[in-house]
């Protein structure tokens, strides 16, 4: 079915729903495919907020996010009933009654990942910081009912896969990929133990899409088809996470996640774009040489017209309509593609 019925629908409920919130609060956290705005407030060149980003958001705008439009969380946000998804952390005007997003562009689960953005330890440093607030607001027994029943949203590990291979020193393996994913885990686990101990109990990981068949990726590979060593990497963190997160739900009393396979979902749509109403999976709608991934999308970047038939945004970011997919999937997906439960098993459980 055509993909932009999918996004009407999603379009039609982020405007109608929002009065009964199936959670009490949703808490983002990682990288520029979850950040709605921080990087505006925040002292690094790595920002979103001039155009083209932003030209199908409701008035053109430019928000922050990497995007022609809205972001997985957003749809993911209106599927769960809210008006809105929560706003940046940073920004300086908010309402945190529902939530926020402490996600920056360019952060890692590393602390060397990204170090003019803000990383996962920081963001949780943040919300050590909100937490407090909110004890003292509501008194220690409803803030803490108020957060293990809240959502944590986490998108974890892909600027720390680029960062491996920019900092790689000659072609990556064996020994070097595992140790790499190692040390990811257990910082990883650092993180998830750390949100635990504030009082996080529901967590929604977003794993690794296919990073070997970025547009970026595709023009230092063998005939432009997928870097199948970057696949083999993103493969690789996905399972550790998955038995990390195990292991922790077998462990840390209340918690309860589902894990979004963003890998299983766009081998899918690239397997067969038609059947996601896609017609262009190799080029960036917005950016200009190989493959449109040679420069950032910026407001003299070459930008498509068509941009709901792509299913990359810029040479690295997804559109739009991707993440309106991978929100679709993530929240009522069989374990495929979601496990072990869905998200709006996780929400309701």
């Amino acid at each position: 079915m055509d993909i932009n019925y999918f996004i009407l629908i999603s379009l039609a409920a982020m405007a109608c729903i929002g009065e009964s919130a199936s959670v009490p609060a949703l808490y983002v956290f990682g990288d520029s495919l979850v950040d709605n705005g921080n990087n505006n407030y925040w002292s690094t060149v790595l920002k979103a907020n001039y155009p083209h980003n932003g030209v199908d958001f409701p008035g053109g705008t430019p928000t922050g996010r990497w995007s022609n439009g809205y972001n997985t969380i957003d749809f993911l946000a209106a599927m769960l009933g809210f008006k809105s998804a929560p706003p940046p952390f940073l920004s300086p005007v908010k309402d945190t009654s529902q939530g926020a997003n402490f996600a920056s562009g360019g952060s890692g689960i590393l602390d060397t990942t990204g170090p003019t953005t803000i990383p996962l330890s920081t963001q949780i440093k943040f919300f050590q910081s909100f937490a407090q607030n909110l004890t003292q607001q509501m008194g220690s027994q409803q803030a803490s009912l108020h957060l293990s029943t809240s959502l944590f949203l986490i998108s974890p590990g892909s600027n720390d896969m680029a960062a491996y291979y920019a900092g790689a020193a000659g072609p990556p393996n064996e020994i070097t990929k595992q140790r790499y994913i190692n040390t990811l885990i257990q910082t990883l686990e650092n993180h998830l133990r750390n949100l635990y101990q504030l009082g996080a109990r529901k967590f929604w990981i977003q794993g690794l899409y296919c990073i070997g068949c970025a547009p970026v990726a595709r023009i230092i590979s063998p005939l432009r088809g997928c870097l199948e060593d970057g696949n083999d990497l993103a493969k690789r963190f996905n399972t550790a996470v998955t038995q990390l997160l195990d292991r922790l739900n077998s462990t840390l009393v209340g918690m309860k996640y589902s894990h979004a396979n963003v890998f299983n979902m766009m081998s899918a749509v690239l397997a067969n774009p038609n059947a996601f109403g896609m017609k262009e999976v190799r080029s960036a709608c917005c950016g200009g040489g190989i493959n449109n991934a040679m420069l950032p999308c910026t407001p003299i970047a070459i930008l498509c017209p068509n941009r709901n038939e792509y299913l990359f945004w810029d040479f690295v970011h997804l559109t739009q309509a991707t993440y309106n997919l991978v929100a679709l999937q993530s929240f009522n997906g069989s374990q495929n593609v979601a496990t072990p439960i869905n998200l709006m098993q996780l929400a309701q459980n």
